[in-house]
């Protein structure tokens, strides 16, 4: 790959930027350019505040983490160039069980290497090693730990799999040493958020570091915000307790959130309904004593029951034979068991590892289960048989699968196989019995679809001609058309719900297997979900206190906010943030351990992750005045005020929710209107960002927490929320064992800090992945500096010796300063509208092509005012993505007053003139295919003499589109276009042109061009210049314009002779072969000449 470095032979251009950044950020930092204020009085200049979603302190902060912030770090430097007073303010996160659980890991690994240590070490030195009774545990942890790390023993891996946590902490460039002091999860919170801070400062963020802060209790600031948040939501009656299904972890005793997650988030606890078959002949060799025993199978649809004519287990599975309550014992996956025993249907008792399992009487192959007799409830067949299924998956339901074939298409399928396959009964030891006299049993039927009968399942496989159960494709085809038709708009055709629908029939159904003993309510995760612990998660019943989203009325206010009076910048975006306002439903806030902020009114809680970090935006707005910039709140407090002072009518007060301070405060009436205006003037959040993963979880709570903390004043709300996709490198996922891992030091070590930038706005916007391109990095280290030493030579260098001039702009200098205008918009709209990659192709990429298209087309006799407007432009529009390097543009180059941050966005000298636009264009697409014609002038021909040099040439200018184009374009113009100027009708050729009366009267050969000629010029024209390309006549002399710019065509075409300029309707002899006719107005056609073979 071909990089800057390469090409210069070392690092110098790197270096280069990297020099710039330093000098720019001590200038930053010397003027406080970032620390933003409320105004003391009045309302002051319009406010936009944006933030993000602050990052997880487990580790260092990543290219992920960088692209998405940049959508905050280029929208705040924007809104700034655009008058605006903007403030960035930037915290981290450390609440939940992450660190906690990082910390545990190393623990265990860290006591394991030790013992295996100790265990080779001799008896004086494991005595001298041991505990004294003053130090605590991780201290002589610690202690003993430092130099184990050279050792094979200390290789152990974490129970996840992969890297230890021993290993994930060095390759962060942990030093040996330091690793044990990261057993104490308090250490996790003082070493990484400084960490963040200092590689933030390096990419260059303009961030008012003042307002940053960690989250939990260790901050006891934050602590007081949070519980003051939900004693609100308390009161409000958006909290209530109870016992609920949740998604827990066993190794952590206690729920497991999203963000407690290392894979499953989004996942949610699945309610199955446990069938219960009873055994008709128990084994001696099962040891369930006088248990009664159940093959126990997890169904969706307990109305489809009287249908079964078998079971199905998997043959190679091992299964187990748990001890259940009332007696009984079930025969299933030991997964599906351990989450029964901890919904309470059956007892518990303890591993090796000393954590929760449930009681196993025996284990057993599913070969040996094989043709069990066993007692189907609802089943018409007394008796039913277990039969093998290949396919089964032991990670979902309880491995054991209840088999109705009317409206399975799977459970047809396979028993077909077994009735009609002898060599597979053969292999499997399956008897005829089991399963040759079993018929399909009819239980639904679907009225409007008669040719399905009551059989859906045996229709759809034999339509589908599905011969085998292993055909998985089309299975999972028909398996969806079978239970969408039959659940949604099937009726009972059997027992005593027949006549109700499918619908109907379910809950009636499931009520009375449950209350006849013969099926439990089961909950099991949706998916499989780890714990950053390692294990994985089951579902349990647990106490917990939990926020009651989607309650109706509240649900309804955010909606209504979402839709009316909210921007997402994508329809996707806001399509799904409705979807999750609808979703999202009771969620579980509190937690048993971890770090984070205890419930007031019961300590033993403590808030949980996600909880605690929907309305934080609003403590940025005091943060400064009550901690002064220590992340902690242990400093110097700039008010004086402690954070016990900082009770609720405190904060009632400050944020606008009572119009009087409490009397019995300590802090003083000018603090807390000071903290009250802080707070009025930066409120509400003009915009959040984030990634899109937060869209169902963190992004949803927050619009929920406004809406509950300030009910009544939707004025304080968010504005609006950008989502981004996350971003791959080099096309490929970012990790570590790929080799395309980064983090953000990496990244600016390597690119520099606005090199790197300039690659992330380049990798793309919107809800699709992004890719991070190295390559793009790389040039852009070239892009930048070459540009820096072109700007320096045109601004240093005599007039005379730079080619330049001054003086009356010509037609090109004209043009020129148009397209500058036009490029300044098109980069203003892009920022505006949150495309960032629009707004750098506008801002960067196309103004270099103009700015060389000048210099090409002036010869490099460039206006020198010209110049210098351009290179002022151009560092102001760039300062959102590049900052640093603008900086150095406006101070030491153009030798500015004042710092390019501080600036206002350039302005537009002149309206964008149309006519003139379409001139310069025109003149480029001329020039460019007049160069094509010149090519192809030369091209040596097969046979006959080489191709004389031409001297000359005749332009023809054609002023009228011929008639049937015309019509073409009256047609035309009746198409509606996007944005983007394409068809909104993609078809619009078949379902619109052809049959337009105008096209209709067409002769055949005139619509059969007419059919060529549309498509083309919607295409090659009317993308490019909209519906302008669709008038009937130039809205300038297209004649006069080429006649004014012969001689800048003749030079540009190395022409010795002249170039005449004639009307394409004129007979000509030079035009031999009539190219002429192929112009159109807008598209001069060009023949050359050489003079002396003319004449």
């Amino acid at each position: 790959m071909a990089t800057a470095e390469n090409q210069t032979g070392n690092f110098t251009r790197r270096d280069k930027l990297v020099e710039y950044e330093l000098t720019a950020q001590k200038k930053w930092e010397d003027a406080h350019v970032y620390e933003r204020n409320a105004p003391e009085e009045g309302d002051g200049p319009e406010h936009f505040m944006v933030t993000f979603a602050i990052p997880y302190m487990n580790g260092m902060l990543h290219l992920g983490h960088a692209f998405s912030l940049t959508k905050a770090e280029f929208a705040v430097r924007y809104q700034s160039l655009k008058g605006k007073n903007a403030l960035f303010p930037f915290g981290f996160h450390c609440t939940g069980m992450p660190i906690q659980a990082a910390a545990g890991n190393l623990k265990r690994e860290l006591a394991h290497a030790l013992e295996s240590e100790d265990e080779a070490s001799d008896p004086e030195s494991s005595e001298q090693g041991q505990q004294t009774s003053s130090e605590s545990a991780a201290a002589s942890l610690e202690r003993k730990a430092v130099g184990i790390f050279h050792s094979k023993k200390s290789k152990t891996k974490a129970k996840t799999g992969g890297l230890s946590q021993i290993e994930i902490l060095k390759s962060m460039g942990i030093p040996d040493e330091e690793i044990p002091k990261f057993c104490e999860p308090q250490h996790w919170l003082e070493y990484f958020p400084p960490l963040g801070q200092r590689d933030l400062k390096r990419f260059g963020v303009a961030v008012d570091w003042r307002r940053s802060f960690i989250t939990t209790d260790a901050n006891p600031f934050f602590d007081a915000f949070v519980q003051w948040q939900f004693r609100h939501l308390k009161a409000g009656n958006r909290l209530a307790f109870g016992n609920r299904p949740t998604i827990y972890s066993i190794r952590d005793g206690q729920p497991c959130a999203d963000h407690d997650r290392a894979s499953g988030e989004g996942v949610n606890p699945q309610e199955y309904t446990l069938i219960k078959m009873g055994v008709q002949e128990v084994k001696p060799e099962w040891n369930t004593g006088d248990n009664k025993v159940f093959f126990v199978a997890a169904t969706l649809r307990p109305e489809t029951m009287y249908g079964q004519t078998n079971c199905f287990v998997l043959p190679t599975a091992q299964y187990g034979i748990f001890q259940m309550n009332n007696g009984e014992a079930f025969i299933c996956s030991y997964r599906s068991a351990l989450n029964m025993v901890m919904q309470e249907l059956g007892p518990k008792t303890k591993n090796e590892d000393g954590e929760d399992c449930p009681v196993q009487l025996a284990t057993v192959k599913g070969s040996d289960l094989l043709g069990t007799p066993l007692s189907a409830p609802l089943a018409k067949y007394s008796t039913v048989y277990a039969l093998p299924l290949l396919t089964i998956s032991m990670g979902k339901g309880t491995g054991i699968v209840t088999s109705v074939p009317a409206d399975a298409p799977d459970d047809y399928a396979a028993l077909k196989d077994w009735k009609t396959r002898q060599n597979w009964r053969d292999q499997y030891g399956v008897k005829e019995e089991w399963c040759v006299p079993f018929e399909v049993v009819p239980i639904i039927r679907i009225e409007d679809m008669p040719e399905w009968g009551d059989e859906a399942a045996v229709y759809l496989c034999e339509s589908m001609k599905i011969d085998s159960h292993k055909q998985k494709d089309k299975l999972t085809e028909a398996k969806k058309l079978c239970y969408n038709k039959g659940f949604y708009q099937g009726k009972m055709i059997i027992g005593p719900y027949a006549g109700k629908t499918v619908q109907e029939a379910k809950p009636l159904v499931r009520k009375d297997l449950i209350d006849a003993g013969l099926a439990i309510k089961y909950y099991e995760p949706e998916g499989l979900v780890v714990s950053r612990s390692g294990d994985e998660c089951v579902v349990a019943y647990c106490d917990q206190w939990y926020i009651r989203y989607g309650e109706e009325e509240w649900k309804n206010k955010v909606l209504d906010h979402v839709q009316n009076h909210f921007e997402t910048f994508n329809p996707s975006s806001l399509n799904q943030q409705i979807s999750a306002i609808e979703w999202l439903k009771n969620w579980a806030c509190s937690r048993n351990f971890g770090l984070g902020t205890r419930l007031p009114w019961d300590k033993r809680w403590i808030i949980e992750s996600l909880s605690d970090s929907t309305i934080y935006m609003a403590y940025y707005t005091i943060a400064h005045l009550l901690q002064g910039g220590v992340l902690d709140g242990s400093g110097e407090h700039p008010l004086g005020i402690d954070a016990e002072q900082m009770t609720d009518a405190v904060f009632d007060y400050i944020f606008d929710l009572a119009d009087e301070p409490p009397a019995d405060s300590a802090i003083s009436r000018e603090s807390l209107d000071k903290l009250k205006r802080e707070f009025n003037y930066w409120y509400p959040m003009s915009l959040r960002c984030s990634g899109k993963d937060l869209i169902p979880n963190h992004l949803t709570m927050c619009l929920y927490s406004h809406a509950a903390i300030w009910e009544d004043r939707p004025d304080l709300w968010p504005e609006a929320f950008f989502t981004n996709g996350h971003v791959m490198v080099d096309d490929e996922k970012m990790s570590k064992s790929r080799g395309n891992f980064l983090t953000l030091d990496q990244a600016c070590g390597e690119f520099s800090a606005d090199a790197t930038r300039l690659a992330l706005a380049d990798a793309g916007d919107g809800l699709e992945n992004a890719n991070f391109k190295r390559k793009t990095a790389n040039d852009s280290i070239l892009a930048l500096t070459t540009f820096d030493n072109w700007a320096t030579e045109v601004t240093t260098s005599p007039i005379e010796l730079a080619k330049e001039r001054d003086g009356e702009y010509t037609f090109v200098d004209k043009c020129f300063a148009n397209e500058l205008n036009r490029l300044i918009k098109e980069a203003d709209a892009g920022y505006s509208k949150m495309m960032m990659r629009d707004a750098l192709k506008a801002g960067w990429f196309d103004m270099q092509n103009l700015r060389d298209q000048y210099r090409v087309l002036t010869d490099g006799s460039m206006h020198r005012d010209l110049l210098r407007r351009y290179i002022e432009v151009q560092a102001l529009v760039m300062v959102p993505i590049t900052p640093h390097f603008c900086e150095h543009i406006w101070s030491d180059i153009l030798h500015k007053e004042g710092l390019a941050v501080q600036q206002l966005w350039p302005e537009v000298d002149a309206p964008f003139d149309e006519s003139l636009g379409r001139q310069y264009n025109m003149l480029q697409s001329n020039l460019r295919e007049f160069r094509l014609e010149l090519q192809k002038h030369m091209q040596p021909k097969k046979k006959g003499p080489a191709p004389v040099a031409p001297t000359d040439a005749v332009i023809y200018v054609t002023k009228e589109y011929k008639p049937f184009q015309q019509t073409c374009l009256k047609v035309l113009s009746e198409v509606e276009l996007d944005e983007n100027n394409e068809p909104v009708d993609k078809k619009f050729m078949g379902n619109f042109f052809k049959d337009h009366p105008l096209i209709k009267v067409l002769s055949k050969q005139e619509k059969g061009m007419a059919m060529k000629f549309a498509p083309f010029h919607m295409q090659t024209e009317v993308r490019t210049k909209g519906k302008a390309a669709l008038a009937l006549t130039l809205p300038f002399d297209e004649t006069r314009m080429i006649e004014d710019q012969k001689g800048l065509i003749k030079k540009q075409l190395g022409l010795p002779g002249e170039v005449e300029v004639r009307d394409a309707a004129e007979d000509s002899a030079i035009d031999k072969n009539n190219r002429r006719a192929t112009g159109a107005p807008g598209r001069a056609v060009i023949v050359f000449y050489a003079k002396d073979s003319t004449e």
